[in-house]
């Protein structure tokens, strides 16, 4: 048996993705039905973080599908072809083959063929469906002998716009599961019993289950209820940010930054001393506790300090601003995070992973040199993330600003006179220090500025399209001379 290869001749090799089917293909169209068809295929590679779904019964809406996770591979894709010689048989018994028998010499009875192998292309994806087949809820009913089974499908799925009598006749009652297992693959899970079921439990606090402690990294967590404001760290976390290798710099650089200001925004600081949130996230219990409920909720505040006890603190009030439908600006604005396209947790790969809500690596990314001017510009984006300015647009639809970074001087004339009329004598949960009805005034201005600044950004824009079309115009119009220099040429 002889054999040879050979390649393309162009230089560049193709590439190829690989679906490992999960059964024996008698027919390919079939077969790419069940993945969704070629545009399913296509959107399910164009992320990475998606399951290829397979479903054995395609035109079945109950068919829950198996899922083929998404591997980085590296193969060939090779063309092998067997051609074989004809041979030449020895007739007996006459010319005619009709009358003779075929019998072959010794000579003649191996067989002769030749290999061909051909380099096709790079496998560098491959979707492999190694999880568990499960959970298939098929629509049938117990017939009226009691032990046949009667499929009920076109009962229930609609064919079509149904008629007067199917309010007298229902459909069948068939109520499949509202949700699945979360998880298709094989889990090694060890139930335990709740935490403090039983007062002579020996449980350990910190088991996973309903009542397990929350994770706070050493960060001391304060109600606007409490009484007494923490005044010094908890001992993990100084220990904390050894352990991490933080440097004494960074954390000079927050106290000082807390000793300008007793209550700060994570945002803030991020943009003020450029630190990373994983920096931030231990650093920041080493001097100050978190308010989560009350006028400063979302707020890092200093140690010992308590701004329920000073009236000046009001300066440092949580503002929770929210763009508004009104002129349709609320289109023009990034929202933080979109359910438009959801996604079920099972078509994801990291389905057992938490989600958690991130900022832009847009507003949050790393400048250049200080004088060129694209770090002016991400150092305006950044500004924007804590600071309002006439002339801003918020970068998403909700923000939480403080009273002291909204830089309006109507807003602050608003506040200082709200504070010498009508101050509050006793800090309230829900107003802090500012009277009632100042919060709904400073929405009201911040949204006439920023529809003021995007109807002045739409008027420019078109003034720069009218000229850019003028502009293109007058050179796409040719004169004689340039059309025979044209022609000539």
């Amino acid at each position: 048996m002889a054999s040879e290869s050979s390649t393309s001749g162009s230089g560049k090799l193709r590439q190829f993705v690989c679906v490992e089917y999960p059964g024996l293909v008698n027919n390919v169209d079939n077969m790419i039905e069940t993945l969704g068809g070629i545009e399913k295929i296509s959107e399910v590679y164009c992320e990475d973080n998606r399951r290829m779904e397979l479903r054995f019964r395609p035109n079945d809406v109950y068919c829950k599908p198996t899922c083929g996770e998404r591997h980085n591979s590296t193969a060939l894709l090779i063309r092998v072809v067997r051609r074989k010689k004809k041979r030449k048989l020895k007739l007996e018994g006459g010319e005619n083959p009709l009358e003779g028998n075929y019998n072959e010499t010794p000579s003649q009875a191996t067989d002769s063929s030749t290999l061909r192998s051909e380099l096709v292309g790079i496998i560098h994806t491959t979707y492999k469906f190694n999880n568990l087949c499960d959970f298939q809820y098929v629509p049938l009913m117990t017939g009226e002998d009691g032990s046949s089974q009667v499929c009920i499908y076109n009962d229930l799925v609609p064919r079509g716009m149904e008629s007067a009598n199917w309010l007298h006749q229902p459909a069948p009652l068939y109520l499949p599961p509202a949700a699945f297992t979360r998880m298709d693959t094989p889990q090694d899970y060890r139930y335990r019993r709740e935490a403090n079921s039983d007062p002579k439990s020996k449980v350990p606090q910190n088991i996973i289950c309903r009542t397990r402690q929350r994770r706070t990294h050493f960060a001391i967590f304060q109600t606007f209820k409490d009484e007494d404001v923490p005044k010094r760290p908890l001992q993990g976390a100084m220990s904390q940010i050894r352990i991490k290798f933080m440097e004494n710099a960074l954390y000079q650089g927050l106290k000082e930054e807390f000793e300008k200001r007793p209550i700060w925004s994570k945002n803030a600081l991020r943009v003020r001393l450029d630190y990373t949130k994983d920096k931030l996230k231990y650093l920041l219990p080493t001097l100050s506790y978190y308010f989560h409920t009350g006028p400063w909720r979302n707020l890092w505040v200093r140690f010992g300090y308590d701004p329920r006890k000073d009236p000046t603190a009001w300066i440092y009030q949580t503002f929770d601003y929210r763009i508004r439908q009104a002129g349709g600006v609320k289109t023009k604005v990034e929202a933080k995070r979109s359910y438009s396209n959801y996604v079920l947790p099972y078509k994801s790969s990291n389905a057992s992973r938490r989600k958690i809500s991130v900022i832009h690596s847009l507003h949050l990314g790393q400048g250049g040199d200080d004088d060129s001017e694209t770090n002016r510009d991400s150092e305006k984006n950044l500004e924007e993330l804590y600071i309002f300015r006439p002339g801003m647009i918020p970068p998403y639809r909700q923000m939480f600003y403080q009273y002291c970074d909204i830089q309006v001087p109507e807003i602050q004339k608003l506040l200082e006179d709200s504070i010498l009329t009508g101050a509050n004598k006793v800090c309230s949960e829900k107003h802090g220090w500012l009277p009632a009805g100042v919060e709904a005034k400073c929405r009201d201005i911040i949204s006439r500025l920023i529809e003021k600044t995007l109807a002045e950004r739409t008027a420019q824009g078109q003034g720069l399209d009218e000229e850019e079309l003028r502009s293109n115009s007058d050179t796409d119009s040719p004169t004689e001379g340039n059309s025979t220099e044209e022609e000539i040429n």
